[in-house]
């Protein structure tokens, strides 16, 4: 038979001219032995649904997205649209297994079906089409201010001349494609857990599934996740979580005012140690995560409860409270469950171990697995920057923010201009993909999760939009300002915070690149003051009718122009990737990173101290399939390793092997000057993460080589 396939492979490479090489390759992979099939139909770990019989299924339920009227659009913006509830129950029953696949294709499928609407309007073509400037301004529009519940954004359908597009719009239903995923989660969920969720008992128990699931590889346990670690509910593992989690940008020095009110707080309580700790520690060296401002942001009193529509989900304004020693490990001293205005009015708890333990202890004699007032009050820290992260550090300042930058650069500049040649390869799917978002991430995922109302969750947005600062965030401008001296970086008190020392790094090499590609077109500041499209580009950030961002600065130096456009290509690839792509290993394991409590807060420190497992469990959405099944599903949507066609290494190679010919050697160096420092940058990563005290996870995803070249998901 070998010989019978090597006589054959011959005889095609001497017809076809095939090196023999790649014929020696396909050999061996026909020779090699291939994967047994199980022995019966149901052993079979299903990895995703036949397309074929997935939309026969669809049209079997009739569940199709229906035609809305687009007169009815608010000044022709069909995001202003509110497509009317189906209250069909079209699956009562269904797999937890099946119903996650079910998930993942639907939402692949409309992702493509918004994709397909770009291309055809010309927003995103896959194949550029040759538009002139004062087109491009009819065609990139923002939507008219307060005619939808979002901060600004493109509007899908330009003037009413362009009549086709509407007719396209409408014919694809688009509008109503948000109300599927719902309707394909089925009423009861038959597998929910290894069984019934109401079955979870303990915390071990759900730790226990976890790791059946991992053993056996299913449904989204394929990869790693926190729940792996034995110590994930830690100390130390939460405090690691906010320096290298899903969420490492918002820790900040803890303002006096905020330390003043602890030391009160710790008075009040009697409580002499930690008081003699505040009074004499450095401050420099407390730090926060401060979500108080949640109830400002929704416009609601200080002692409101912070509930969904349905009222079976809460939310909880918390502050935390960490040291970071001079040994670099951050340990959480305090934390408040549920800031309201004042601390004699919230209900505040103090670790009872103030330094971090030198050792992981066994489960059995760990007091931490026991202490349950203050795991629950750890819980109510991550639901709140599940909050934070997922909709304002996520959503808002990195979707939306690009977003607007998109769609001003498209109005101010020719697609000839070299800042929109520089900037266009880092906008890649971003435009439909927020669309998307728009139509269905937000009212079908995130409102039904977080412990907003729906109204309140979409003031949550918009204050977000408006919190956020252009400048204050170029990263040596934030690094600084949030309590991370860049010097202090490379010490012994840094090094555990290896987002801000990648990230600082990253900055200087895209600013780098940045500035000596914007040299071959300025050599003066006042040529960048002269630009006119510069002019144009910064007054349609900044107009009320535009991007409406106040903080984005007027250009009128080569320096103001290399951080606006590094900013522009930080946000879209370094940044979205540190705050997107950990979130299927820290958030899928639902316990670690819930989106919301299940229970009403304690209102008094003394109910909370008599928390037991029971009532964190009861906080938890163990008795809550569909939420569980979201929020563990949703990271794995938004996570997807970049594709190496994508990443920020293929993206220089690109660049120098297209100019490499052309007579513009200094975009060439550039090209090879970035491929050489993310060279660098891919070992000094590498290194930073050894570096660490938590061996257990690497922090690789801001590896050039995994780093998406634009917001891809």
């Amino acid at each position: 038979m070998f010989g019978i396939l090597n006589t054959a492979h011959r005889l095609v490479g001497a017809v076809f001219n095939i090196p023999s090489t790649i014929l020696n390759v396909l050999s061996q992979q026909l020779l090699e032995p291939q994967p047994k099939l199980p022995p019966t139909v149901d052993k079979i770990n299903l990895k995703q649904w036949d397309k074929g019989i997935f939309t026969s299924e669809l049209n079997n339920l009739a569940l199709y997205p229906r035609q809305l009227s687009l007169s009815k659009a608010t000044d022709g913006n069909p995001e202003s649209l509110t497509p009317p509830v189906d209250n069909r129950n079209l699956i009562e029953e269904g797999t937890y297994h099946g119903t996650q696949l079910a998930l993942t294709e639907m939402f692949d499928r409309i992702e493509n079906r918004f994709a397909s609407f770009f291309d055809v309007a010309n927003l995103e073509p896959t194949i550029p089409q040759l538009i002139d400037h004062e087109t491009k301004k009819i065609l990139y529009r923002f939507q008219v201010p307060g005619s939808d519940k979002y901060p600004p954004h493109l509007n899908l359908i330009p003037p009413a001349d362009f009549v086709p597009l509407w007719d396209i719009f409408n014919v694809m239903r688009l509008a109503d494609t948000a109300t599927l995923i719902p309707q394909i989660v089925p009423t009861f969920i038959t597998d929910f857990l290894h069984g019934k969720p109401e079955d979870a008992t303990s915390i071990a128990q759900i730790e226990q599934i976890d790791k059946e699931y991992r053993r056996e590889k299913k449904d989204i346990y394929v990869d790693p996740n926190i729940g792996d670690r034995v110590d994930w509910y830690t100390d130390a593992v939460f405090a690691q979580q906010q320096f290298t989690g899903a969420n490492p940008a918002t820790i900040t020095v803890a303002p006096i005012e905020w330390v003043k009110q602890f030391k009160d707080a710790a008075a009040a309580q009697s409580n002499k140690r930690v008081l003699s700790l505040l009074t004499s520690a450095d401050p420099k060296s407390l730090y926060i995560q401060d979500y108080s401002y949640f109830r400002d942001a929704i416009n609601v009193a200080p002692d409101y409860l912070m509930k969904s529509d349905d009222g079976t989900r809460y939310a909880c304004a918390a502050v935390s409270l960490f040291q970071l020693n001079a040994n670099g490990k951050l340990h959480p001293l305090a934390i408040v469950i549920d800031y309201k205005r004042t601390m004699n009015n919230s209900v505040v708890i103090f670790n009872k171990t103030l330094q971090p333990r030198s050792s992981v202890l066994a489960r059995a004699s760990d007091p931490e697995a026991t202490d349950w007032p203050w795991r629950y009050a750890k819980t109510c820290a991550q639901v709140a920057d599940w909050t934070r992260h997922e909709i304002a550090v996520h959503l808002v300042n990195a979707h939306f923010v690009e977003e607007v930058t998109i769609v001003a650069a498209h109005r101010a500049f020719p697609t000839d201009h070299p800042i929109f040649r520089l900037l266009e390869p880092h906008w890649f799917k971003t435009l439909s993909l927020n669309a998307a978002a728009r139509f269905i991430l937000v009212p079908n995922v995130i409102v039904d999760l977080v412990g907003f109302t729906s109204d309140q969750t979409y003031a949550f947005v918009n204050d977000a939009y408006a919190r956020f600062n252009w400048t204050e965030n170029y990263i040596p401008n934030d690094l600084p300002r949030r309590g991370f001296p860049i010097n202090d970086l490379t010490g012994q008190k840094g090094h555990n915070y290896a987002y801000g020392k990648n990230m600082i790094l990253l900055w200087r090499v895209l600013s780098t690149f940045v500035s000596s590609m914007l040299a071959v077109h300025y050599t003066s500041d006042d040529q960048v003051a002269n630009d006119q499209y510069i002019k144009d580009w910064v007054q349609e950030m900044r107009s009320e009718t535009g991007g409406n961002m106040k903080s984005f600065p007027f250009i009128n130096t080569i320096k103001d122009l290399v951080d606006a456009i590094t900013m522009c290509i930080h946000i879209a690839s370094p940044q979205h990737t540190a705050v997107n792509y950990l979130q299927e290993y820290y958030q899928s394991f639902v316990i670690n990173r819930p989106a919301s409590l299940f229970a009403p807060p304690p209102k008094t420190l003394a109910e909370l101290l008599r928390y037991k497992e029971d009532d964190v469990l009861r906080a938890l959405p163990v008795n809550r399939p569909r939420e569980w099944l979201l929020s563990s599903h949703l990271p794995h949507l938004l996570s997807f390793r970049v594709a190496e066609d994508q990443n920020l290494i293929n993206y220089a190679a690109s660049l120098w092997n297209l100019y490499k010919k052309k007579d513009t050697p200094a975009i060439t160096a550039a090209a090879s000057k970035l491929y050489e420092d993310l060279k660098v940058l891919k070992e000094l990563f590498k290194k930073t993460s050894d570096e660490m005290d938590d061996k257990t996870v690497a922090y690789d995803v801001l590896d050039p080589n995994a780093t998406a070249v634009s917001i891809l998901i």
